[in-house]
């Protein structure tokens, strides 16, 4: 069932009834809010993110107090980021007063205060849409073999759906938590096999790489939200990652960053972070036939791709041409920061009986269709899209520094922020990267 806790609109997605605020702001908010007889009860707090999460009770009945030009004052000033039929909740409401008469009481000081927003499988429905999102099966193939190095591998979260855990990937993960391996069982739908397509398109270009699963995305739903996905990677700095791979995302009506999301780049700074692009191009010529193209606009930035602290990865097609037809173009999306197949790329996957299944945005659901495949064991596919562009953008940038002999942020560096380097020393023996299949964007 769909969560009556949230809102869920054409281009954004957030908790109803939830604030994520920085502590400097706790006590003023508090005060307003009071005076609005809406109640603010604490559910959890990051000394990390220096962030705390807020339930709101009583909002309706608060916003009702305020004053009967507000809902105009908010459309104003947020033009084009309600569609038609939409309307502001009392959430949106109750925030944009709290802005507003701070903002006029103090200099223009508003609170740091923000939505608990909600992410989804970058895969998801409307972002890839209709059957261009569906696994097919492959021959079998082997995982590149890892290095007999001693050195330390360098090591690849993997922030996605619980892993399958598949034969052919053991002694190359752990886990983060007991509920990260996914429950085995019959009925299996095709979303179920993300995390372990992600994890080995990384290991095909990344063979000597260890990976560190953490299971963000809810299995039943594909969603996430910010302050999860945000205390996760606040969290992870205790397993010493080199990288971070995110294959969700989520947009915001007003185009900017999420907050909780914004403080977990900013803390993360050591890590790097690689994420998709998105999938929500509208490239109807270059589609396949009968495919739905996203209902997103193409010019919407994904979080946490478009973060300046975030390398997006855009896709492209089977003919190593950017954009893939769902794949946003440079001029649409000015955020990208390279591009990497993403275009009928094999992993490993589930094997027997599987049934396709897409996203529902609007209700929040993840639907079972009448599409179906089998897949041989131990399970093999092809999948299309930019959460598989990430991944391979993301392995190939960690076993250059193993190769190398060098951190994978040094590499990362050099690729974006300087010139291309001379030509690699490789260390024991470790496989080369396949580096040559990121193409950077270098703007001017």
């Amino acid at each position: 069932m769909a969560d009556d806790k949230v809102v869920r609109r054409r281009i954004e997605a957030f908790f109803s009834d939830q604030i994520v605020i920085d502590p400097k702001d706790v006590r003023q908010v508090g005060q307003e809010l009071d005076a609005l007889k809406i109640k603010m009860v604490p559910l959890q707090s990051s000394l990390r993110l220096g962030l705390h999460l807020y339930q709101l009770g009583d909002l309706a009945d608060g916003v009702r107090l305020l004053d009967h030009g507000l809902v105009e004052r908010v459309k104003r000033a947020a033009v084009g980021t309600y569609m038609e039929g939409e309307e502001p909740s009392a959430l949106d409401l109750a925030l944009f007063h709290l802005r507003e008469k701070s903002a006029a009481e103090h200099a223009g000081y508003r609170p740091v205060v923000a939505k608990n927003r909600v992410y989804e499988n970058i895969e998801g429905s409307p972002y890839s849409g209709g059957s261009v999102g569906d696994p097919r099966p492959a021959p079998a193939f082997a995982l590149p073999a890892r290095s007999h190095s001693t050195r330390r591998r360098p090591r690849i979260g993997i922030l996605d759906t619980p892993m399958h855990a598949h034969p052919r990937f053991a002694g190359r993960y752990v886990t983060d938590s007991d509920d990260a391996l996914l429950e085995e069982r019959q009925d299996r739908v095709s979303f179920s096999g993300h995390a372990i397509f992600v994890a080995s398109v990384a290991a095909q270009q990344a063979p000597d790489a260890e990976f560190v699963i953490y299971p963000v995305l809810n299995p039943d739903r594909l969603t996430t939200s910010s302050w999860r996905l945000a205390t996760t990677m606040a969290g992870a700095m205790d397993d010493d990652l080199d990288m971070m791979i995110m294959a969700l995302g989520g947009a915001t009506a007003d185009g900017r960053e999420p907050l909780a999301l914004a403080r977990a780049c900013e803390r993360t700074s050591g890590v790097v972070k690689v994420a998709a692009l998105g999938n929500n191009g509208r490239n109807e010529a270059g589609a396949p036939p009968d495919v739905q193209v996203s209902e997103l606009p193409p010019n919407i930035p994904m979080w946490p791709a478009a973060s300046s602290t975030v390398i997006a990865v855009g896709a492209r097609n089977a003919h190593d041409v950017f954009p893939a037809y769902f794949s946003p173009t440079q001029a649409q999306a000015p955020w990208v920061d390279c591009t990497a197949p993403g275009q009928n790329l094999r992993g490993l996957f589930l094997s027997g009986h599987v049934w396709m299944a897409e996203l529902n945005v609007l209700e929040g659901v993840v639907e079972r269709t009448d599409r179906s495949d089998y897949f041989p064991s131990p399970g093999y596919a092809t999948w299309s899209g930019s959460s598989f562009s990430a991944a391979y953008a993301g392995g190939a940038m960690a076993q250059r520094a193993y190769t190398q002999g060098i951190s994978v942020q040094e590499v990362a560096d050099r690729l974006f922020r300087e010139e291309p380097g001379s030509t690699p020393t490789t260390y024991d023996h470790a496989p080369s990267a396949g580096i040559d299949g990121i193409d950077v964007i270098r703007f001017q």
